[in-house]
């Protein structure tokens, strides 16, 4: 994992963090540019603890290394399992437990798995003190997490491992990944996606090659971060044969977009925020949403309250919370109808077209109400959703006060 500044490659597992404990006596009383100095005199950059995830049955044993690798590799084409080049640093690795019943480590970083089914993280820490007066150490950890098998349970030989999903995501969906294992002769001995595993045998450790383009969960679900490529990466080491896999992911314009009618930050007068928004038709066809039948992009339109000016429209304002605000589009026609109606709101799902034809509290209302309750909904009770399912670029205004915006549909 990286330390909080480091952007090389992520890894997203429970404390699987690198956790930095500089300490250093020096620090008492220093100032900020003695602190920096101190930091930096280390080129301790991150650790890894191999394997990354083991998978056992009772009474057997894997040896854990630990490596210091330094900051040259911080970029997304890096290999996440080699966050850099190696490095010496003075200290020894140190090795714990969190659950003894389950599996034991030594002082070596040998795991040993015990008379009970189950799992256990083992945190190795390695321990960097570059010397000289006032110098920090550096201490930063990694984690493995050991899987036993239940009583009688071996694992299963492992020749190859793969990964599968959808090729492409919006930003902000996810997809699930599955894990297939398979023998020698490319027979299936294992499979595991989502909290299915039938086998009971350890997940892998998942990375991500650009956490700001995708992130990878646990279970290995994928969340699109925003437009771009990036590398999923999977290592697992079951009966103590290490195997690894990789899944390149697509994340392209999100399949839903919320365009806000707020107050302008300025304070001066009444806007769509953001006015220029992009989403991607053709990838919600992929995920099937909103749903299989009417796959399409879905934009909710909604007031949403700021922090600097939490009530959009009062009484002194124009539009008032009479008049409120409508969205006309150019091409009204392509503004479908959405499925369901947003969180929050009171008016039924079917509308399309233009938004506020009719007064308030009618079937097609104009936007007035921020989201009250508790708990809060996403959306006031008078928002409204419109599906786009053909490509191209809509232009809307407000004939409330000539405030405008675009949607580009992909």
């Amino acid at each position: 994992m990286m330390t909080p500044t480091s952007t090389f490659p992520a890894r997203i597992k429970p404390m699987k963090r690198l956790c930095l404990l500089a300490i250093a006596a020096a620090f008492v009383g220093c100032n900020n540019d003695k602190i920096t100095d101190v930091l930096q005199s280390s080129k301790f950059f991150a650790v890894r603890a191999d394997p990354q995830s083991v998978t056992l049955e009772q009474g057997g044993q894997q040896s854990l290394t630990v490596t210091a690798f330094d900051a040259s590799c911080t970029g997304p084409s890096c290999n996440p399992l080699v966050p850099g080049n190696p490095i010496s640093v003075v200290g020894a690795a140190t090795f714990r437990s969190t659950d003894t019943t389950v599996a034991r480590v030594d002082a070596n970083g040998v795991v040993t798995a015990q008379a009970k089914a189950g799992a256990a993280n083992i945190i190795a820490s390695l321990q960097d003190i570059p010397g000289g007066t006032g110098t920090a150490s550096v201490t930063l950890a990694d984690t493995t997490p050991v899987t036993v098998l239940a009583t009688g349970a071996t694992p299963p030989s492992v020749a190859n491992m793969t990964l599968t999903s959808r090729a492409t995501n919006g930003a902000g969906s996810n997809d699930t990944l599955t894990i297939t294992y398979t023998d020698a002769g490319g027979a299936t001995v294992a499979t595991q996606r989502g909290t299915t595993n039938a086998t009971g045998i350890g997940r892998p450790a998942f990375f991500t090659s650009d956490p700001s383009i995708a992130t990878v969960g646990t279970t290995g679900i994928v969340t699109g971060v925003k437009p771009g490529t990036a590398t999923i990466t999977a290592v697992n080491t079951v009966g103590g044969v290490t195997k690894t896999a990789t899944f390149p992911i697509t994340i392209t314009d999100p399949v839903t977009a919320t365009i806000s009618i707020t107050t302008a930050t300025s304070g001066a007068g009444i806007i769509f925020f953001p006015d220029s928004i992009t989403v991607s038709a053709t990838e919600a066809v992929v995920e099937g949403r909103p749903n299989t039948t009417t796959p399409g992009a879905v934009v909710t339109f909604a007031v949403v309250g700021t922090t600097l000016f939490p009530n959009t429209f009062t009484t002194a304002t124009t539009p008032n919370n009479t008049v409120c605000f409508n969205v006309t589009f150019a091409n009204s026609a392509a503004a479908l109808a959405a499925p369901t109606a947003p969180a929050g709101s009171t008016v039924p799902a079917g509308n399309s077209g233009d938004i506020g034809t009719g007064g308030a509290g009618s079937a097609n209302p104009p936007l007035c109400s921020v989201p009250a309750g508790n708990p809060l909904p996403a959306f006031g009770k008078d928002a409204q959703a419109r599906l786009f399912v053909t490509p191209g670029t809509y232009t809307f205004t407000s004939t409330t006060n000539g405030a405008t915006g675009v949607l580009v549909v992909k």
